[in-house]
């Protein structure tokens, strides 16, 4: 082999080197999940909180993993956090790539005290809270921290105005028009009007109530917020459609 071949094998092979170095770098950084302390700046005009009706979950989707391990049966008939999700719904997965690899829960960083009402108030929190963030929590322009603490605080109070409603009308019917009274009459007039439904087909069981949208403010406007009033809330939130106007209780 001449002399002027071997050299130009010799930078072909350095080039080669060069793609390959350059393409493993490059899947690392891609594969790499976002640091959860950060979120990206946001262009979110208004919220919504979004709570699950557990029963029907389990009814609706049977192999969600809290309803195969029991948890949320054992939560008993209770509405449970699906996420809060700054609106409009193209605020999702802000610097990080859909489709790519969540953190961890622990990755998140939360206080004990978050975690532990994740757990009581998710489907499951090591699965939920890691694509909660990534999808929306990423858009929201606050912590994982802050962002967790506000959903969850919220959901309490949600939680106190309706469970006992729809447990009151297992097996039976709700409308959405009783829903928005019951708002109305905790929270002050046209509370109601920031809270839609969502019904979902269960096989034999008909159509049964699956989830409720509560219209607020954006997430980011909550910054600093330890106790947040979902009243003044709603009242700030801009309304919101009807959705599903009758449906089942599971």
């Amino acid at each position: 082999m001449r002399r002027g071949d071997v050299a130009v094998l010799s930078i072909s092979a350095a080039l080669g080197a060069i793609v390959v170095a350059a393409v493993v770098v490059s899947v690392l950084v891609v594969d790499r999940p976002r640091e959860p302390s950060k979120a990206a700046e946001t262009n979110s005009d208004s919220s919504l909180l979004v709570v699950t009706w557990g029963p029907a979950l389990c009814k609706v989707d049977p192999p969600n993993p809290g309803c195969r391990s029991g948890h949320v049966g054992s939560l008993g008939p209770a509405f449970i956090l699906h996420g809060l999700w700054p609106q409009p719904p193209t605020q999702q997965f802000c610097g990080v790539p859909k489709g790519g690899r969540n953190p961890s829960l622990v990755d998140l960083k939360l206080p004990q005290d978050v975690q532990t009402d994740l757990q009581s108030m998710m489907s499951d929190a090591g699965v939920m809270a890691p694509h909660e963030w990534s999808a929306h929590g990423t858009c929201s322009g606050l912590p994982p921290a802050d962002y967790f603490g506000i959903a969850t605080r919220l959901t309490e109070q949600v939680t106190a105005v309706l469970n006992p409603v729809f447990r009151d009308a297992e097996g039976g019917h709700v409308s959405l028009s009783t829903v928005r009274d019951r708002f109305d009459a905790t929270f002050g007039p046209h509370a109601g009007d920031r809270v839609g439904m969502n019904c979902r087909e269960a096989g034999g069981s008909g159509v049964i109530v699956y989830e409720l949208h509560l219209s607020l403010p954006p997430v980011a406007a909550l910054r600093g917020a330890s106790n947040p009033s979902l009243g003044e809330l709603l009242d700030k939130g801009p309304t919101i459609l009807a959705g599903c106007r009758r449906g089942l209780v599971a």
